[in-house]
């Protein structure tokens, strides 16, 4: 009988833990199962889905005394507690010059910090086509510059930086004969206009490897390209919490119960 009563006891714990969960999953949906680790070709990476219709993407450069944060860290110990509890990832965001100020655009809660940059210019960020991703109103998107330029977007968070990795489908052929470069590299894709990908190697990859990524593993029409050797990613679900490494601007996904940090 006490074992009866032990196995009756078990099923009820459990049973309450399966409604606790339920109930946590309700209240913050699509937190917890956002972000996962993949193998693609023998090389392992962290991708976070974002559907923008239930959680929440913004884009940060400065906080306190409009200072830029320069670090994951301190990003996220600016923010309140409550906002921190319900950040589901956060990672480097494009590139930035030795002042931390972004090379290109970024628009933060539909304010324009830095412009849309259309020179020409040594590094990664220059590698034409360029581009723009950008999110707002439940939709998320990512447009070469010249198109973004053309098609100015209502966007209430947006980043610049190169190259584009995929662009309607297709791979440059540059970025497919790039492939003795390698480093740890982070990017975004867009699957459609509802689901975001972000993702960080956890190991050093090419271009080329990396763009095959969002296009044939991830099914992503469009890609960019957002850093490497920098890139840093926090994100708790997964074990990874990078916070030391230095960083410009800053994109991060909270629960829609939750609005960004103001600043």
């Amino acid at each position: 009988m006490r074992s009866v009563r032990l196995r009756h006891a078990a099923a009820a714990l459990l049973a309450i833990a399966a409604i606790s969960a339920a109930r946590a999953e309700d209240a913050d949906p699509g937190r917890a199962s956002a972000c996962r680790r993949l193998v693609f070709e023998d090389k392992g990476y962290v991708a976070c889905s974002i559907d923008v219709g239930r959680l929440e993407i913004a884009v940060a450069w400065r906080g306190e005394g409009n200072r830029p944060y320069g670090t994951i860290g301190d990003y996220l110990r600016q923010m309140k507690p409550a906002d921190r509890s319900r950040v589901v990832f956060a990672m480097n965001g494009g590139m930035y010059e030795p002042d931390l100020s972004p090379v290109g655009l970024l628009i933060e809660r539909g304010r324009e910090q830095a412009r849309l940059n259309v020179g020409k210019g040594a590094g990664n960020f220059y590698w034409k086509p360029n581009g723009v991703f950008f999110a707002g109103e439940g939709r998320a998107g990512i447009l070469d510059t010249a198109h973004y330029l053309k098609e100015n977007p209502k966007a209430e968070y947006a980043t610049q930086s190169g190259p584009m990795l995929v662009a309607k489908g297709a791979i440059d052929r540059r970025v497919l004969a790039s492939t003795s470069s390698k480093n740890i590299r982070n990017g975004v894709g867009v699957r459609d206009k509802a689901i975001a990908i972000f993702v960080v190697s956890e190991q050093p990859v090419s271009f080329s490897d990396f763009a095959r990524l969002f296009r044939d593993a991830l099914s992503c029409p469009d890609a960019l390209y957002l850093d490497g050797s920098i890139s840093q990613l926090y994100a708790p679900s997964v074990g990874r919490t990078d916070q030391a490494g230095t960083v410009g601007p800053i994109i991060s996904a909270f629960s829609r119960s939750a609005r960004p940090p103001a600043r």
